[in-house]
């Protein structure tokens, strides 16, 4: 007889879920993360036909569920390491400034439990995205030696800038298994997202600058989730996933301007749709092969889909991000040295959501990276217990474009690049996680 989950199991459930909103949360492609929980994470993110744990089936394809052989519990925490910083330069000043490290915990915890031989029940609390920057401010000098982009408003710059926008979503879904090789599943999101920027570009400024939008503001979202696992022989498996995109009540700020003026404004950000598929395939008894394909839907997402400059009576404000869809592959190996030790490798490839000449407007966000290599392993302690770790490198990658003008006197027309200028965003990560699993009989 199937041992039941206990209420004690339910309790750590409930904590670790509570938990998530406490953490701010980075991504890597564009702002989404790569793979979720250590399994999935070492992996390179290869999990939309795995079947390998509850965290990254739950997460990458809700009917994958039915295909987990036991009923499992699952913990886990990443230390997310980003490393950042930008350049500006004109030809009278040119500069670097480097972030705060701002090292981020991103808890998660997953459950699959299998209700009867064709129904299994699957539950994901997690954070899966965001991004952030901390780059301290200076001062024009007769040298020219600074970052003409970060002194304060009064001299034409931002300033000090700071951005940290977590998110975080709870998944409870269902998968049914028609046959013994073919599951449907579907899932329901709950979303919880912070944003806090500052300045605040993404509204009229007055004559003093932009606002502070630093006091967080919140939003809470929903969308959905639905997926099909096929078996298509006896070591090869199917996936397809499609996430909606996550539909967000607007954030909204009580706030100031530089010079005390109030300030009250709202911004729409919202989570793009993705659509994958994937295969698992085992040559041998305890070798697993995996490969994912995502698209990203950025271009048709509320906050990221507008670009540029737009004129207002008070002066010119950012649309959005201007962020370009992307097509991410994740490609994954397990290998079972022995019955207690299994061993795990990866590589992550995404497209670079943010085009040369929307970096200018995306120092706040500088998701830029692109390659990532990974590496894990799994302990059983005990024919239920697993311990996993993960670690994953995030290649430094480096994208310039020139300054928008924002159609002042003696510049060029609005939203045409300025002559002779130059922004460079730089971003790599590094990561480590722990994902402990209890399997029940």
């Amino acid at each position: 007889m199937r041992e039941r989950i206990s209420s004690s199991a339910w309790r750590l459930i409930g904590v670790a879920a509570g938990l998530l909103p406490a953490v701010p949360v980075l991504a890597t492609d564009g702002h989404v993360l790569h793979g979720v929980g250590s399994v999935n994470q070492a992996m390179g993110g290869a999990g939309i036909a795995t079947s390998i744990d509850a965290i990254g089936s739950n997460y990458n394809n809700v009917s994958s569920i039915s295909f987990l052989e036991k009923d499992s519990v699952e913990f886990g925490a990443e230390l997310f390491i980003p490393d950042r910083s930008f350049s500006a330069s004109t030809p009278f000043a040119s500069g670097r400034v480097d972030s705060s490290t701002r090292e981020a915990v991103i808890p998660s915890v997953g459950l699959a439990y299998k209700i009867d031989q064709d129904w299994t029940f699957g539950f994901t609390a997690l954070g899966i995205g965001g991004f952030g920057v901390d780059y301290p401010a200076n001062l024009p000098n007769a040298s020219g030696n600074f970052n003409p982009l970060a002194v304060p408003q009064q001299f034409g710059g931002f300033g000090s800038i700071y951005s940290n926008y977590q998110l975080m979503q709870i998944t409870p879904s269902i998968a049914y298994r028609l046959n013994r090789d073919f599951s449907v599943g579907v899932g329901f999101n709950l979303d919880w997202a912070s944003l806090a920027v500052d300045p605040w570009p993404a509204t009229p400024p007055n004559a003093s600058g932009y606002p502070s939008g630093s006091h967080a503001a919140t939003s809470w979202g929903q969308g959905f989730t639905v997926g099909a696992t096929y078996q298509a022989l006896s070591n090869l498996a199917l996936g397809l996933s499609f996430k909606s995109p996550q539909w967000f009540s607007d954030f909204g700020w009580d706030s100031q301007y530089p010079n005390g003026t109030p300030a009250k404004f709202q911004f729409q950000l919202d989570y793009p749709m993705i659509v994958g598929g994937g295969l698992s395939y085992k040559p041998v008894e305890d070798l697993i092969l995996a490969a994912d394909l995502k698209w990203i839907n950025y271009s048709g997402t509320n906050g990221f889909e507008k670009k540029n400059f737009a004129a207002s009576a008070s002066g010119p404000y950012v649309q959005g991000f201007g962020w370009e869809n992307i097509w991410t592959v994740a490609l994954g190996a397990q290998y079972r040295i022995t019955p207690r030790f299994t061993l795990r490798a990866g590589y992550n490839y995404s497209d670079n959501p943010i085009p040369s000449d929307q970096q200018f407007f995306n120092v706040f966000a500088p998701a830029i990276v692109q390659h990532h290599l990974t590496l894990g392993g799994g302990f059983n302690f005990t024919p239920a217990l697993e311990l996993n770790l993960a670690y994953y490198h995030a290649f430094q990658n480096d994208v310039s474009g020139s300054f928008i003008s924002s159609g002042g006197p003696g510049y060029p027309a609005m939203n045409q690049p300025i002559p002779g200028t130059s922004v460079t965003n730089r971003l790599a990560e590094n990561s480590v996680s722990a994902q402990v699993v209890y399997r029940f009989d």
